[in-house]
């Protein structure tokens, strides 16, 4: 009489072992996806803040004129960007000076979009996934003037040491203070 009670009670649990194993798989599998994803966000926004700094450093470096100092910026940044493409998207890049006065807080802002948790398109509504986050990566380092700045600067006061303004002085002059 026993067994028979027992084998009953055996029977009613058939398959409940496989049910709390799927069960815990999901879980420990949602965790990980999340951490995984947690992590190559972080990641990626570093790399991010990295190419936002060099980009900052290029737009300080001296070159023949601004113009050439922004694109050479833009350039910079939009080289390591393009090696994320497919994870951080939708840039914006912008070239800014925090106080019209001061040519020490010119930098560089940068802007994207990406996934904080990343779920296949089978399970978004509209191929946009909920969690996309949009960051911000700045780096103002500054603007070191142009040679063209520096030409006019020793142009206004070459006359004031008694230098031609149009002479090889200046262009000297330039080549060793700029």
């Amino acid at each position: 009489m026993k067994n028979a009670t027992v084998k009953k009670l055996l029977k009613k649990q058939d398959g409940q072992a496989a049910i709390e194993f799927i069960t815990v798989v999901v879980v420990i599998f949602f965790f990980l996806f999340f951490m995984l994803s947690l992590s190559i966000t972080l990641v990626v926004s570093d790399y991010i803040e990295y190419a936002t700094f060099m980009s900052a450093r290029t737009l300080k470096s001296m070159y023949s004129t601004d113009a050439v100092q922004d694109r050479l910026a833009r350039q910079e940044f939009f080289k390591y960007a393009e090696r994320v493409q497919g994870i951080a998207r939708n840039f914006s890049f912008e070239i800014k000076q925090k106080e019209i006065n001061d040519e020490q807080t010119w930098g560089v802002e940068a802007s994207y979009d990406i996934d904080l948790f990343y779920l296949p398109p089978l399970f978004t509504k509209g191929g946009q996934p909920p969690s996309v986050i949009r960051l911000t990566a700045q780096a103002y380092l500054g603007r070191d003037p142009s040679f063209e700045r520096c030409i006019q600067f020793f142009r206004g006061i070459a006359p004031g040491f008694g230098i031609d303004p149009n002479s090889g002085l200046v262009q000297q002059m330039a080549d060793n203070a700029c």
